[in-house]
């Protein structure tokens, strides 16, 4: 997801107002819609039971609250999110390499702490396939500016906006005399030898009557 978008004549970019990738607040109300829906639907199909409870008053009264959702920058900074990130998005549960041994009897594979395990063939694929994604749902979304209808369109439009402008070098400006004398000799004529203070003011000598 961008940090911003382009303005509705696609002229200007517009950054986004916020450091967080979601407003909280509104992260916070999504959450408690969702939560309590899906709370409505399995008692709505009995598959939840509250003993009597009217889940009705219940909802409308944890509606009117506030959720709190915790959210915050982490403490790595973007990187260490792209990092762990990329971990589930470019990777499989279990790489080949982790791997040690198999037969009919088990399959033995490295954990994380170094070790090794061997599970049933049953109950290695039982606990692999619970890393592969239902059918229809993908790792990686692309919308927006990023979607592949936007690739070679409004994606190149917002790149030519971002792009830093060619800012020409300002024109060099002659040196002083005394700027000058202090790079050849390290002389600094307005600095005082005696306190180190940049007070002094040297005056233009007076000029001489030749008459």
């Amino acid at each position: 997801m961008t940090g911003g978008g382009l303005s509705a004549d696609e002229a200007r970019w517009l950054s986004a107002k916020r450091r967080f990738l979601f407003p909280v607040k509104v992260l916070s109300r999504l959450f408690r819609g969702k939560l309590l829906d899906a709370l409505r639907r399995l008692v709505k199909k009995r598959q939840l039971e509250l003993g009597g409870i009217d889940f009705a008053r219940i909802a409308k009264a944890l509606h009117r609250k506030e959720w709190v959702v915790y959210s915050k920058t982490p403490f790595g900074g973007p990187e260490q999110v792209v990092s762990y990130l990329g971990r589930y998005t470019h990777r499989v549960g279990l790489s080949n390499h982790r791997l040690l041994h198999f037969d009919q009897e088990g399959v033995r594979f490295l954990t994380k702490n170094g070790s090794s395990v061997t599970l049933p063939p049953d109950e290695f694929i039982r606990r692999f396939l619970l890393h592969v994604l239902p059918k229809g749902f993908v790792k990686i979304r692309h919308f927006g500016l990023m979607a592949a209808s936007n690739a070679t369109t409004r994606l190149e439009v917002a790149r030519r906006l971002l792009k830093p402008a060619q800012v020409p070098p300002a024109p060099a400006v002659p040196l002083d005399w005394r700027q000058l004398l202090q790079q050849l000799t390290g002389i600094d004529l307005f600095t005082c030898p005696v306190c180190g203070q940049r007070t002094m003011t040297r005056l233009p000598l007076p000029k001489l009557d030749s008459s």
